[in-house]
């Protein structure tokens, strides 16, 4: 195969491939951003303007930050796969009186509000018997603390519904929503995508509840933090037909977000990678106005936001996500643009100032501020120290998985199944 990708033949497929794409979709894309562009120069880019790098705060506070990692196949047992999902919470005080910023809270004191950190926890189903969704929606009432389903679910159709909907009752009445309610008192039966449960999407499932569950419970404690910050996106996947949730997490996450609006804490999902069209084009756009080495945000407005939203993601699924707010933001122009999305509720309540954009431009650049001095650790600079450190730590490397399954090895000879197939598939023939 080296061979072959050494030739000029593979070089002429690659260019016909990367041709096409310009042909067909830089083409339209780029009469899509043309359209977009003055208004994201002079309305919804701007620059961070960044704390003092000896800032004493009026007000030290608490950044906690959660991350999940896992491995889809722990180990095979003929048709049965075994995963394994791990996260970590990570919470660090700014500490800015002492000059020692960022300190982490100690390890007892986080423990014994959350349990052991990090969090280990395994899932096995078979995928051909008929299981999947029944040992899925199992492992997820076991993850998530709150066991309620009821509750679980309201906190959407609230939200979805600007509050016309407010409980089970109002629920059942729903002319829309009504003829579902059977389907909404079991997690079994909050699965609706269960034809398309396919191992990643089973792991996926697992991965965002772990860690939703994680941030639920920082909520729930006294550990007190004014910024959670998550690894990912605010994105809740609808069915197209019953307009809700197609999967728990959905509803799940915002519960989490009504529990942060109670407890007067900014939830802010941050994404390393992500699909926002023309953020090399923004950056640059940054760039040429500001400087190469501005701080900079730029808002990603929706159909409701004034002035609607862009060109360049109107027929793109899932952005702007249902019921969140998302930004691109740089701190450092080694790293490419992140995004971060935050609570649409809560940001129409503390940051968007009805008929005032310049009121609302002051709440942003604050928001702004604080998340960059979050992001100055040098290991990571331009990324929340408080994120960096929580991927670390739940991360399961390549050394954890082999010890891992060493152990796996020696529990399956202790039980006397040391004959059942137990090794990644195909290793025997290596191939």
């Amino acid at each position: 195969m080296l061979e072959k990708i050494l030739t000029k033949g593979f070089r002429r497929i690659l260019e016909a491939t990367f041709n096409d794409i310009k042909n067909q979709q830089d083409r339209r894309d780029e009469e899509e951003f043309a359209k977009d562009e003055i208004r994201i120069k002079e309305e919804l880019l701007d620059t961070v303007d960044p704390y003092s790098s000896d800032v004493v705060l009026d007000e030290d506070f608490v950044v906690a930050a959660v991350d999940g990692s896992g491995n889809s196949n722990l180990v095979t047992l003929d048709d049965i796969r075994v995963h394994l999902l791990s996260s970590s919470t990570i919470l660090l005080n700014t500490n800015s009186t002492n000059g020692q910023y960022f300190e982490p809270l100690e390890r007892e004191k986080i423990e014994a509000e959350l349990g052991e950190q990090p969090y280990l926890d395994s899932h096995w189903h078979s995928g051909v018997r008929g299981d999947a969704q029944e040992k899925l929606a199992q492992s997820l009432e076991n993850i998530y603390p709150l066991k309620d389903v009821a509750e679980i679910v309201m906190p959407f159709f609230r939200d979805f519904t600007n509050g016309s909907i407010n409980s089970t009752s109002d629920l059942g009445k729903s002319i829309e929503y009504g003829k579902y309610v059977k389907d909404l008192k079991e997690v079994k039966k909050l699965i609706s995508r269960q034809q398309l449960l396919t191992n990643p999407i089973v792991h996926d499932e697992l991965r965002t509840v772990t860690e939703l569950a994680a941030a639920r419970k920082v909520l729930e404690s006294n550990l007190n933090p004014k910024y959670l910050l998550i690894d990912g996106a605010l994105s809740v996947f609808l069915h197209f037909i019953r307009k809700y949730p197609s999967m728990p997490s959905g509803f799940m996450l915002r519960d989490v977000c009504t529990i942060a609006r109670k407890k007067g804490v900014t939830v802010a999902a941050v994404s390393k990678n992500h699909t926002i069209p023309f953020a090399h084009r923004i950056a640059k756009m940054a760039r040429d106005n500001f400087g190469d080495h501005s701080k900079w945000f730029c808002q990603l407005p929706s159909a409701e936001d004034p002035g609607g939203g862009l060109h360049i993601y109107e027929d793109r699924t899932y952005i702007p996500p249902t019921l969140a707010v998302p930004y691109l933001f740089s701190f450092s122009r080694d790293n490419r643009p992140s995004r971060v999305d935050f609570d649409r509720i809560w940001w129409k309540d503390k940051i968007l100032v009805h008929g005032d954009s310049q009121a609302t431009r002051e709440n942003e650049k604050a928001l702004f501020r604080d998340l960059e001095f979050m992001s100055r650790d040098a290991r990571w600079y331009g990324y929340p120290v408080a994120l960096g450190l929580a991927h670390i730590t739940c991360k399961l490397s390549y050394e954890d998985m082999r010890l891992a399954k060493e152990i796996v090895d020696d529990i399956l000879r202790a039980m006397n199944q040391e004959g059942r197939k137990a090794s990644a598939l195909r290793e025997d023939y290596n191939l």
